[in-house]
């Protein structure tokens, strides 16, 4: 049933967004592309999944320069990869993360490192709730996702772009259900990715067993930014679907998984909370809390605090 509240959140949008009216013999008027600066896309044939997957990857301003050919990037892979750089991709949404005009006035101001941010395409309704949650259809979803991010999109990426391949400056994020996919990575893979961005993530999944696999981390990241929204779901949407203090819980799990990560065992992670009131389970609101969590993520400074 929470699963069920959270799909329909897509269709939704779509009814509450107007649109102007189009006869039987108009068609749709083209979109036109909002990317900002370079963005590739890179098809990659998984064997894991069986299917073809896309990548799209973002290159920092002056990477393809000719005066730093051997200066080497830090990476953020990101799921959900159709909602993080175009409009025209991001359908059901009305509108995008805005990842590479973030990063662009980030890198220029000098508050960010100049890094490669990594979108992996979902493979659309129904298979993207059973590869990204820990606790769904598919039993062997965590390993799968494990196997697909470290023997193919890693080696791939690794290999085609100058990056500097270590946990320390690799990190990997999401919403929603991406969020829970790249927080299972941080919980199995902690030896490849550092850094977490974790935004509206459904810790609802298995009824409490997501959250409850961070009651215990031994090694936890080195950086965590946490996001979420007062609103995630409307009051009247929740309550219609008999869980009226949806929102009041999904903050508070939130809350407890910020201080769950503190308590790892091996390690101290820096955390970053963000509660922000009125903020929705929607690509615009993760977008306006990019650029906060990207710059406690990646410092221009290694040792920076803020």
């Amino acid at each position: 049933m929470i699963f069920r509240l959270i799909a329909s959140i897509s269709l939704l949008v779509l009814v509450l967004t107007s649109a102007p009216e189009l006869t039987a013999q108009s068609p749709p008027p083209p979109c036109k592309s909002t990317v900002t600066g370079t963005l590739e896309v890179v098809p990659l044939e998984s064997k894991v999944y069986g299917d073809k997957r896309l990548l799209r990857v973002w290159l920092p301003s002056g990477y393809s320069g000719s005066t730093a050919p051997a200066k080497r990037y830090p990476v953020l892979y990101l799921f959900d990869g159709q909602f993080l750089f175009d409009r025209c991709t991001s359908q059901p949404f009305p509108d995008e993360w805005h990842v590479d005009e973030a990063l662009t006035d980030l890198i220029a101001n000098r508050t960010v490192m100049p890094l490669i941010v990594v979108g992996i395409d979902n493979a659309g309704p129904g298979r993207r709730e059973e590869e990204y949650s820990r606790y769904g259809a598919m039993a062997d979803a965590p390993q799968k996702l494990s196997a697909f991010m470290t023997r193919e999109v890693l080696p791939l990426i690794d290999g085609r772009y100058r990056t500097i391949a270590d946990r320390t400056h690799r990190g990997v994020g999401g919403s929603s259900l991406g969020s829970v996919a790249a927080l299972s990575l941080l919980l199995d893979q902690p030896d490849t990715f550092g850094l977490g961005l974790l935004e509206s993530t459904s810790l609802q999944v298995g009824n409490g067993r997501m959250l409850q696999d961070t009651s215990t981390i031994v090694q936890g990241p080195s950086r965590v930014s946490i996001g979420v929204g007062t609103t995630e779901v409307p009051p009247a949407e929740a309550a219609a679907h008999g869980f009226p203090d949806f929102d009041v819980a999904f903050v508070a799990m939130s809350r407890t998984l910020a201080e769950n990560v503190k308590k790892s065992l091996m390690n101290h992670p820096k955390v970053k909370l963000t509660v922000e009131p009125g903020g929705q389970h929607q690509p615009r609101y993760w977008g306006e809390r990019f650029g906060p969590a990207v710059t406690f993520l990646f410092p221009l400074e290694p040792d920076a605090t803020k």
